[in-house]
């Protein structure tokens, strides 16, 4: 294309999904601007290309070429767009290098999404042919009553399905249909006739949808060149020891991917009577929920692959899409569904292989932290979403008290878990960090707490106002840790409660008993006991009555 600006300019080459821009060797700060309107401007439109560094309005490759400056730095300005749109938009960046001007040309891309989008400061415009307009209110409103049909999975396929369709496919269908106990009448229904039922076949055609469900891998390589699943075994960050790479459909994917994970996924056996129950390292659960949705959320207008690192300690499991509908996270656990691809989640729920209730994420957790493990974590990086399972084993204590709680007709879910879990870990939360682990708001988690602690019995609280915290209860840690462990606790909560009382009144501010007592939870004599035994520290008494103080001299 850059050739042919020796007999046209660079405006006439210009399209829906590309754009020249000269660049301002004044100021960076202005390309910075620019770079941010075009990256909203094309993400509305559906996805483009910028080339930087070619005059838009002269013929000739020497005249229109004139580069950008070799020291930019291209993670910055992926940063700088990142930070300053809304949605975060995360254009991938490329050099074009050329013999002409500064010998380095600089190509933005940004890839369809989900609009709309803009600026930080609520500015956007949308690309319409080889133009930028602003993106006014009406057409905002016909965006989203259009984006149902800007379903990528929702385009029907306009070849004989028979010729698309793959029988062993179907057959990894039905299998899980059979193990999710769907109803026998669907399952007793011919190919044809239970792919029309749920919507699969329009007329004599597949969507695409269908064809990711049950199409042959030449068909979808065709028809969805995106579409594509690699398995690695990872010996460090670099080296791997096996891997694979596939275009089958999901269904098969999904089997070819736990076959692999199955190779080195130790069972634990426990003893429970005649029952002796076997744990994986990786609950089956939360491996299937978790696949399903990366190929059923992903991105399919963009080109990537659905990795899955497996290392020793961990399992990386990364899709091409960024996070939709304002889910983060930090917020995935309890947000309301939502999904990119809409005809494709459909189906997945008809075929009961995922649930639309987003049901998929809590399950995931629970299977995890229920074995007492650790929770899974999600990252957004670029324009990709991460998956990562920790190597833990299971911790039979902990699924002793999630035991004991149904035994007492109590309901334990993933909020209660999430708290005992990093309970193990930390000894103390208070409402902010519950908030933040659980997920929920901070009048959500002072409930949360106090349920745990007032009807499970689970917790103990410590201190009043501000300065509240919660431990596990004597109950709770003697079935957790051990008796022993309890004894050795408490005795450290009552250092850590004299080192906190002794770091405020080092500050130089004086504290009275009833202060003291609002901070810890002690009460009048355990206070003065205390404040006894840190004289030895610096601590003095002054006044009497109620106009007792307590300060610091060293």
């Amino acid at each position: 294309m850059l050739n042919q600006l020796e007999t046209k300019t660079a405006d006439e080459l210009e399209s829906q999904l590309l754009d020249f821009k000269q660049w301002n060797k004044r100021s960076r700060d202005d390309n910075i601007k620019m770079m941010i309107k075009m990256a909203v401007c094309m993400a509305n439109g559906g996805g483009g290309s910028v080339i930087f560094g070619v005059v838009d309005n002269v013929k000739g490759r020497a005249n229109a070429i004139l580069g950008v400056p070799k020291d930019v730095d291209t993670s910055i300005l992926q940063r700088r767009v990142h930070e300053r749109t809304d949605p975060h938009l995360t254009p991938q960046f490329e050099d074009i290098f050329v013999e002409e001007g500064t010998t380095r040309l600089l190509l933005m891309n940004v890839f369809p999404s989900s609009p709309p989008y803009t600026t930080t400061d609520g500015s956007a415009t949308i690309r319409q042919g080889k133009e930028c307009i602003p993106l006014t209110g009406t057409l905002r409103r016909q965006m989203m009553s259009t984006s149902s049909e800007m379903d990528f999975t929702a385009e029907v396929v306009q070849e004989d399905w028979k010729e698309l369709f793959s029988h062993s496919a179907m057959e990894r269908v039905r299998e899980i249909m059979s193990r999710e106990r769907v109803d026998e009448t669907l399952l007793s229904l011919s190919d044809e006739d239970l792919l029309r039922s749920i919507g699969a076949l329009k007329d004599r055609y597949l969507t695409k949808g269908s064809l990711l469900l049950v199409g042959k891998p030449e068909a979808i390589s065709k028809f969805i060149p995106q579409h594509k699943w690699s398995y690695r075994k990872m010996i460090s960050d670099t080296d791997y020891s096996q891997r694979d790479d596939g275009v089958h459909a999901i269904p098969v994917a999904l089997y070819e991917l736990e076959r692999y994970i199955a190779v080195d996924n130790p069972m634990v056996t426990v003893e429970a009577g005649l029952v002796h129950p076997e744990f994986s390292t990786y609950p089956t659960i939360a491996l299937r929920e978790a696949l399903l949705n990366a190929f059923g959320h992903r991105d399919y207008r963009m080109m990537g692959t659905i990795m899955l690192k497996q290392y020793k300690d961990k399992l990386i499991l990364t899709n091409p899409g960024e996070f939709v509908g304002g889910i983060t996270p930090q917020n995935i656990l309890h947000h309301p569904p939502v999904a990119r691809n809409n005809h494709l989640m459909d189906l997945l729920d008809r075929l009961k292989l995922v649930n639309r209730s987003n049901l998929g994420v809590s399950r995931i957790f629970r299977s995890l932290l229920i074995e007492g493990k650790e929770p899974p974590v999600y990252r957004e990086i670029g324009s990709n979403i991460e998956l990562t399972f920790i190597s833990s084993p299971l911790n039979k204590n902990f699924k002793n008290i999630v035991n004991h709680m149904s035994q007492e007709n109590l309901h334990v879910d993933v909020d209660h878990l999430l708290v005992l879990q990093y309970l193990i870990r930390h000894e103390e939360i208070d409402t902010t960090i519950a908030a933040e682990v659980a997920q929920r708001s901070l009048e959500q988690a002072r409930e949360l707490l106090s349920k745990m602690q007032n009807e499970f019995h689970l917790l103990e609280a410590v201190g009043r106002g501000k300065g509240r915290y919660f431990t596990l209860s004597r109950n709770a840690y003697e079935i957790l840790k051990g008796d022993l462990e309890y004894e050795r606790q408490q005795s450290l909560d009552k250092e850590a409660v004299k080192i906190r009382v002794l770091s405020i009144l080092k500050t130089g501010r004086s504290l009275t008993n009833k202060e003291v007592r609002q901070l810890t939870g002690m009460n009048r004599k355990q206070v003065h006991r205390m404040i006894q035994e840190l004289k030895t520290n610096g601590v003095q008494v002054i006044g009497k009555g109620a106009g007792t103080k307590y300060i610091y001299k060293s």
